[in-house]
This record gives structure tokens, sequence and C-alpha cells, in this order.
């Protein structure tokens, strides 16, 4: 199955989740998912581990994640193993990007966003630009933009 999330880039220049960002996604390689805390088979449906997803793109900009400035990245993912539904969309073993789009702006410059794209296509998969009101919405797209506005402002683009 696929679902909808968001990644932001980790200092190492690989995707990281937003939610929980110790945890890198490894370009070309699936990830399994594991409870650190819980020592049980990840997902279960009586703790919050294993890889989400949401059912789609409005669901995923509804929740308005809280992201740090920096290059932020939405895609699709495929989704497979032990599958838990929730409310917003899905909780699953495995996980692999299908889909990845850079977030015109959050990556600075032209230059900045050509090397966030260079890493994108190590992934494998379709790498896009789309727009931040594409993306995102309510209080992480103002966020974003005023941010995105301020650091134009101070290097005399705005």
């Amino acid at each position: 199955m696929r679902a909808w999330r968001y990644w932001q880039m980790s200092p190492r220049r690989r995707l990281r989740s937003v939610a929980q960002r110790h945890v890198e996604w490894l370009p070309a390689r699936t990830m399994n998912a594991v409870c650190l805390g819980g020592g049980h088979p990840a997902p279960d449906p009586g703790c919050w581990c294993g890889f989400s997803g949401a059912r789609d793109l409005a669901t995923l900009k509804e929740h308005g994640l809280c992201v740090q400035p920096g290059p932020v990245v939405v895609g699709e993912v495929f989704l497979w193993g032990r599958v838990l539904d929730e409310p917003y969309g899905y909780r699953a073993q495995h996980a692999r990007p299908a889909a990845l789009a850079l977030v015109e702006g959050t990556a600075g410059g032209p230059a900045e966003q050509a090397a966030v794209l260079a890493v994108l296509q190590a992934y494998e998969v379709d790498v896009t630009v789309v727009p931040l009101d594409y993306a995102l919405a309510g209080t992480t797209a103002a966020m974003l933009s005023f941010q995105l506005m301020s650091s134009r402002a101070s290097r005399g683009l705005g």
C-alpha cells in the first residue's frame, strides 16, 4: 500500500523522520521497524512504533507537523508487512520511499536546492519540486513561509 509522509534532511544528507529525528532513511534500502522500548514486533497496537504514513496528502497536511528550518521533503512511501490502520492512515513493519518532492524554497538558494535534489536521486525514485502550498498547510505552512520570507529579507533578497 502507499501512504504519504514528510521528511527533513539529516546533517549526514539523508532523509530523516520529522517526528523521530534519530531515524535516517537510507538510500535505496527497505526500512524495517523495531520497537526500542517495548520489546515487541513493530508495529504494535498498544505502542507508537512502526513507520507511519497518512492515507492521502490532504490528511498529511491536516496534521501540521512541527518542522525545523531546512529542506522539507514530502512524498509517498510503500508500506507492507504487518500494517495497522490508524485514524490518520497506517503504521507498518516495512517502508520504502515511492516518490519524493522537495518543497520549493525550503532548501535555500539554487545551489543548495540542486545539492538536495542530487541527494534525493540516490533513493532511486521519482524526484520533483513542489510549491509550499501544495505540500503543507495550516500552522506549518505559515511558519515556513515566515521563515523563508525572513531569511530572504535578511539576505537583502526580499
